[in-house]
């Protein structure tokens, strides 16, 4: 038995146009995860203002984090367990230097990204 049926596409809708949002606030628990703990430690560097964040997993992949954001100027300040507060907005007080991120991947491909926002220079291995 065979049947045939036709595809039809996707109607399309009309574009969503979203007003830029100006601030946020709120709380999220992080898991413990080195690579979301990375990922909340960057978008707070690169978030105008004050960031407190909780539940940052310490691991080989954060400590290079944390080390390469105080490279590039960002504020960190450890307080307590897992708890860190940080001063953030682009662009980011240096504009060049050479970053050793050793094996962490999260750490490298995002800092890729955030990076090219930045009108600097810079050298990661």
């Amino acid at each position: 038995m065979t049947s045939s049926s036709t595809l039809e596409p996707a109607e399309r809708s009309e574009a969503l146009a979203l007003p830029r949002v100006s601030s946020a606030a709120g709380t999220i628990d992080l898991p413990g995860s080195k690579s979301i703990s990375n990922r909340a430690l960057l978008l707070a560097a690169l978030a105008e203002g004050v960031t407190e964040l909780q539940g940052v997993l310490a691991s080989d992949d954060t400590d290079v984090m944390q080390q390469a954001l105080t490279q590039l100027g960002v504020e960190l300040e450890a307080l307590g367990n897992d708890v860190w507060r940080v001063q953030g907005g682009v662009p980011w007080p240096r504009q060049t230097g050479e970053l050793f991120l050793g094996n962490a991947g999260t750490a490298f491909r995002s800092l890729v990204a955030a990076l090219d926002l930045q009108a600097g220079s810079f050298r990661l291995s």
